[in-house]
């Protein structure tokens, strides 16, 4: 019994992983966006430490093909007194700004300033750029132009280490769990913040009861989020290290239902050792990039042939 769950997950986990050149790619423009602002807004020798990789490549879990990258700028304090000391949105003017100072190197690439961020849609890879201050407690101050604009904290450091602890916690099921959420997002076009699902997913990795075992636990480990997850309807989640809520609402409410059941449907082929039946309900979830041919594991390296193994 559930000879085919672990090369299913490990093929499907392998199949959202970046390449080594597209992280490059990635990184690589994010770095000639801060070379292109730097030359605007500071003076000397360009400073690495001027901006900021976030989001999921800083935290590992962008998922393939194709994730968007998300950095900050550090601006330096004076253009935020300079932004500040002006009437109107001036987060919207001062994005609008940064918008055109990249236009400079980047005049062929269609740059939009949208909420907080200028995005920057390059052929392989999207770049949000989000200019930011330094908060002397802490964290950075960023723009926000909606309803006439402010000016909000956000702590990606707090971020990053809500998801470590998880991840410690549960031997690495956190981030192999927003990974596949991640797929399923996408695939089914689920209206949740990546941001929630993180925070839920960190939630529940550190409660599960099986999150101490290995790979083989993967299917239940599926099955068990969408009915922890449905529990979050119309509720809300908090971004760590900020006050900041962000209200779930109810439209996701039938594709969590409709997941959650697939997922039942697909445990039980798994159980049964029917495969292909399995990886196909697991695909109404996740998208082609989970496979029907992962190769089943030999009976004999099962211990005892049940859900019994933990971590070694």
């Amino acid at each position: 019994m559930w000879n085919h769950v672990i090369p299913h997950f490990e093929q499907f986990l392998k199949e959202l992983q970046l390449s080594p050149e597209e992280r490059r790619d990635a990184e690589g423009k994010a770095e000639r966006i801060a070379r292109s602002l730097w030359k605007n807004y500071c003076a000397g020798e360009f400073d690495p430490r001027c901006y900021v990789i976030v989001g999921s490549h800083r935290k590992n879990t962008a998922v393939a093909p194709h994730s968007d990258l998300d950095m900050l700028f550090l601006l330096p304090t004076e253009v935020y007194f300079r932004f500040n000391a002006l009437s109107g949105n001036v987060q919207s003017a001062l994005l609008q700004e940064v918008k055109r100072a990249l236009i400079e190197t980047f005049p062929n690439t269609d740059l939009r300033a949208d909420g907080q961020v200028i995005l920057a849609p390059f052929q392989s890879y999207s770049v949000e750029v989000v200019p930011a201050f330094i908060r002397p407690g802490g964290g950075y101050v960023t723009a926000h132009t909606e309803n006439g604009g402010c000016w909000r904290l956000s702590h990606p450091a707090e971020e990053l280490d809500m998801l470590n602890k998880a991840d410690w916690a549960s031997s690495g099921k956190a981030r192999h769990l927003l990974q596949m959420l991640k797929a399923w997002k996408r695939e089914c076009n689920v209206e949740l913040k990546s941001v929630s699902l993180e925070v839920l997913a960190c939630k529940f990795a550190i409660l599960w009861e099986f999150r101490d075992k290995t790979l083989f636990y993967y299917d239940w480990m599926v099955r068990d989020f969408f009915k922890f997850l449905g529990l979050y309807v119309g509720g809300n989640t908090t971004i760590p290290g900020t006050n900041e809520r962000i209200e779930l609402g109810y439209s996701w409410s039938t594709k969590c239902d409709t997941a959650y059941a697939r997922a039942l449907k697909a445990c039980e082929y798994e159980k049964l050792d029917q495969g292909d039946l399995a990886a196909r309900e697991w695909q109404k979830i996740f998208g082609s990039q989970f496979h029907t041919d992962a190769v089943p594991l030999f009976l004999s390296i099962l211990a005892g042939g049940t859900q019994q193994w933990t971590l070694s």
